[in-house]
Order: C-alpha cells, then sequence, then structure tokens
C-alpha cells in the first residue's frame, strides 16, 4: 500500500478509535451508574418535610451546577471560534462543534425542565424524590452535558492535531 492511501486512512482509523474509546466509557460509566442507583439503601424512609426539603434544595442545586457547566461550555466553545484563525474550512471540521453546542443546548433545556419539576415538588409536598417526573430530566441533562463534553474533546483533537 503506498503511503498516500495509508495517509488517508489514518485519520478515521484514529476517529474511529477515539469514538469507540469514548462509547466504551460511556458504556462502563451508564452500568456502574445503574449498579450504584439499583443498590437499596440502608436507611429507611423519611417523613420528616424538614429532611424531604433539604433533599429537594440539594436536588436543585446539582441541576443549577449541571446548567452552569453546560453554559461554561458554550462559552469556551464561542471562545474557541473567535479566536481561531480565519481559515477556510467545510462542515466536516466543525460537525464535532456544532453537535457539542447542541448537545449543550439540550442539557440547558433538560436543566430547565428539572428545575420546573423541583418546584412541581416542592408545591405538591412530594414525599420522594425518586419520582420519574424529577429523575429523568436530571439523567437527561446529565447525560447531554457529558455528550457535549466528549464532542467537544473530539474537536479539539481535531483541531489541535490537523485531524481530518
Amino acid at each position: 500500500m503506498n503511503s498516500a492511501k495509508r495517509g488517508l486512512k489514518r485519520p478515521a482509523v484514529v476517529s474511529f478509535t477515539f469514538y469507540a474509546g469514548l462509547a466504551l466509557f460511556a458504556a462502563l460509566v451508564w452500568e456502574f451508574t445503574l449498579f450504584m442507583n439499583s443498590r437499596p439503601y440502608s436507611l429507611l424512609p423519611v417523613a420528616d418535610p424538614a429532611v424531604v426539603s433539604k433533599a429537594l434544595d440539594s436536588y436543585g442545586a446539582v441541576g443549577s451546577l449541571l446548567t452552569t457547566l453546560a453554559t461554561g461550555l458554550l462559552a469556551a466553545m464561542g471562545w474557541l471560534f473567535t479566536s481561531l484563525p480565519k481559515i477556510p474550512s467545510g462542515a466536516r471540521d466543525h460537525w464535532p462543534a456544532a453537535a457539542a453546542a447542541l448537545c449543550a443546548s439540550l442539557s440547558l433545556y433538560f436543566g430547565y425542565v428539572s428545575t420546573q419539576n423541583v418546584q412541581w415538588a416542592i408545591e405538591a409536598s412530594v414525599p420522594s424524590l425518586e419520582v420519574c417526573q424529577l429523575q429523568w430530566p436530571r439523567q437527561l441533562q446529565f447525560l447531554g452535558l457529558l455528550l457535549s463534553f466528549l464532542f467537544m474533546a473530539d474537536f479539539v483533537r481535531r483541531d489541535w492535531i490537523g485531524l481530518d
């Protein structure tokens, strides 16, 4: 095989390896999370409204942190795009950044939904956080943030090493 054909296949192999490694890592983290969430709690359910209120406050603080991280990621992407030299490039070079922006925006949206659901839980005096209306938006918010970081890492990797 001549060096020109090898040179064309190398970026594709590197990209495939990068995404395969990320998919394996994400699958392992997902399985570990499912394992940890399936473990029984050793504490009995508490009917004390003050404890439930503190748990809801903590839940809201985590959502605020994830929202802040997603907003920071969007700001970092804006800084990268405005500080990079203006070299003409195609959409192929920027698709990971567009995917990262989309995932960060979805994370912000699900953070908003999660905040609204926490307010609903407080108003409805929901005695537990183990309600699907509270758990799914929070998990989707985190997943969107994680995916946006992974796509952003790929964009930065491609930009730094001049891949593709």
